[in-house]
């Protein structure tokens, strides 16, 4: 999610100079993307990355076995760090990226004076690094193993390396983007594969898409390595982390936003918001949406979804004190207080209000009918078995608004998609219901499996779902979405039938797998399929 919301101000961004600058060199971000998707079918595209990934990668590697074990043994043994550390320090500082002709010289032309000059400089910053974390280490540490017996293997395997290791670990990160950027100078001469190559030819060329393309893929590369590093500090630095989310104090708004975004499940929202975002992104082939309509949109469907949710934990708040399961939620907690709860709600609507009068004159005469429909759920599980299903078809409205907010009217079409979205949301909200069974007979509320049971339960789910599959190609014949929407909808499919198996009537063990995960990746690839066919 860090991603995606970087990635769009960073393409609002890119979009605003291309349009004001109008440079050749400087082409809209759609262009390069859909330039992109073209290069990246090719052979050659990725003989070029293959080539450095693997520089850069066995770089990498290189400056971590040198400068590593290297540090430490500077840090820890004094002698060596009173021969070996001038050198270091005195030449630190000497850029080594110059002395790369003379590498060129001293090794050729291949990989290896590549790699050399890459991991020779990251190498320096990891060795430091260790180093000074060795010598700041409190010495108790190392007297505590010495007095029980340990030797040096000892102390440099259990008190040394766990030391060194989260500094390490963030001298490597910083090193991925040295890397990258050293990279492109040593693929900029004297080679004719990898992707600073591809930049310089394509520059030379004045093809501004060609170059762009290529700087997307360095991108991508240095990505992949920095989330590479992360990995491997998480796997063999857990105690780390641990000890730093425990000591973590976040600030008193951050605290409060992560408390009003648990009350209403904000991380819900991936279940139904990319069928909002596929709603735009069809409705974007009729009518080109800008960025200020987009904000508007956005606004308008994250305030709603906050309205509603709110509005339902204040409704259901006695039979969620009541019920083992939700009993800890915020409200019945006492985390946050009714009257702030209501508070909420009402900035929420009237947010959701203005967002919808920013955006047509037809979406705020909407706008409250939206709402009442949205605060009716709330009651549905007092007298209707169906609440599942008018839980559907309020989150339905979704892609609906979202298409009447970008084109301005209304479109036949697109009530498939809504149909898709209102089967697939009643589908898995009864499954997610078998929990409460018992409960909700107890205490009177009304579902489908407190009614029926859960094994039919079970089969009307399936039904409902086996429904959204027939919209989701229904909504591939209306739009003529080609071979890469339809891969998904089998992707699509592949998982929901993953869903039905890990939950049964008697066995609802991986329920959270099914509801959270599974869910969340359902929608996710839906929004693939709709923009791949769009590019």
């Amino acid at each position: 999610m860090r991603y995606l919301v970087s990635l769009l101000i960073l393409i609002a961004g890119w979009k605003t100079l291309s349009v004001n600058l109008n440079l050749d060199m400087l082409p809209a971000p759609e262009d390069v993307a859909s330039s992109f998707w073209a290069t990246s079918c090719t052979n050659d595209f990725w003989m070029h990355l293959a080539a450095s990934g693997f520089r850069v990668g066995t770089a990498l590697i290189a400056a971590w076995m040198i400068g590593f074990p290297l540090g430490i043994l500077i840090g820890f043994d004094q002698r060596m760090d009173r021969v070996l550390s001038p050198m270091v320090f005195l030449t630190y500082p000497i850029p080594k990226i110059v002395f790369l002709p003379v590498v060129l010289v001293l090794f050729g032309l291949g990989d290896f004076s590549r790699i050399f000059i890459i991991s020779l400089i990251v190498g320096y910053q990891i060795l430091v690094s260790c180093r000074d974390c060795i010598v700041h280490l409190p010495r108790q540490y190392v007297v505590s193993i010495r007095s029980l017996g340990g030797g040096r293997w000892q102390t440099f395997r259990h008190v040394l390396v766990p030391a060194a290791l989260p500094e390490g670990f963030t001298s490597l990160r910083i090193g991925v983007g040295t890397a990258i950027a050293v990279l492109f100078f040593v693929e900029s001469f004297a080679t004719e594969t990898g992707l600073g190559f591809l930049i310089m030819d394509a520059w030379g060329r004045f093809d501004g898409k060609g170059m762009f393309v290529a700087i997307i893929g360095m991108s991508l590369l240095g990505v992949v390595m920095y989330e590479g590093v992360n990995l491997l500090e998480k796997y063999f630095c857990e105690w780390k982390r641990k000890e730093m989310k425990e000591n973590a104090l976040p600030s008193p708004v951050l605290r409060s936003l992560r408390t009003y975004g648990r009350m209403i499940k904000f991380s819900h929202s991936i279940f139904a918001a990319p069928f909002a975002f596929s709603a735009l992104v069809l409705a974007s082939r009729i009518e080109p949406i800008g960025i200020s309509r987009f904000f508007w949109i956005l606004v308008a469907l994250v305030a709603a979804r906050s309205a509603a949710m709110g509005f339902n934990r204040i409704v259901d708040l006695r039979y969620d004190a009541r019920n083992p399961r939700t009993a800890s939620r915020e409200l019945p907690a006492g985390t946050i207080r009714p009257a702030e709860a209501v508070a909420f709600v009402v900035l929420s609507s009237i947010v959701f209000v203005i967002a919808a009068g920013m955006l047509s004159r037809l979406c705020a005469l909407l706008a409250p009918p939206v709402l009442a429909v949205l605060f009716c759920y709330s009651y549905t599980k007092r007298f209707t078995a169906w609440s599942h299903v008018y839980l559907g078809f309020s989150i339905s409205l979704a892609p609906l608004g979202a298409w009447i907010a970008a084109t301005g009217h209304f479109e036949p079409r697109i009530v498939v998609l809504s149909l898709a979205l209102l089967t697939y949301i009643a589908g898995f909200d009864i499954l997610y219901a078998c929990q409460d069974m018992d409960f909700d007979r107890q205490v009177g509320l009304i579902s489908i499996p407190a009614r029926w049971g859960a094994e039919k339960a079970f089969q009307i789910s399936t039904l409902l779902h086996v429904l959204t599959m027939a919209c989701l190609l229904a909504l591939a014949g209306l739009f003529h979405l080609g071979w890469a929407y339809l891969v998904c909808v089998g992707i699509i499919a592949v998982l929901l039938v993953i869903e039905h198996r890990l939950v049964k009537p008697d066995d609802l063990t991986h329920i959270d797998i099914a509801f959270f995960h599974i869910n969340s990746v359902v929608s996710v690839v839906l929004l693939v399929g709709v923009w791949l066919d769009r590019l």
